[in-house]
């Protein structure tokens, strides 16, 4: 998406700054810049969606203390056995 938008807007895409990549879309075109504004929605989601991620983990961590993060590290694989 955000190579689309980039595309219609007529700005060089590159791979690592060093292989150009073709254009997705014509310039101006709107299919483009719309692209561009989902591209900014769903980064926002993904961030939303990794904070609550977290926030889940630092719940069974600190609240429910059932060893859930503990087992998901692997130099404690072998702690922490989960509580039932």
């Amino acid at each position: 998406m955000g190579w689309a938008n980039a595309s219609s807007r007529d700005w060089n895409v590159t791979l690592f700054g060093v292989v150009p990549m073709p254009p997705l879309a014509p310039t101006d075109s709107p299919i483009g810049h719309a692209l561009g504004d989902w591209h900014a929605v769903f980064a926002w989601v993904l961030l939303a969606l990794v904070g609550l991620h977290v926030a889940a983990a630092l719940f069974h961590q600190f609240v429910l203390r059932d060893g859930t993060l503990d087992r998901m590290l692997p130099s404690r694989r072998d702690r922490a056995p989960a509580k039932q």
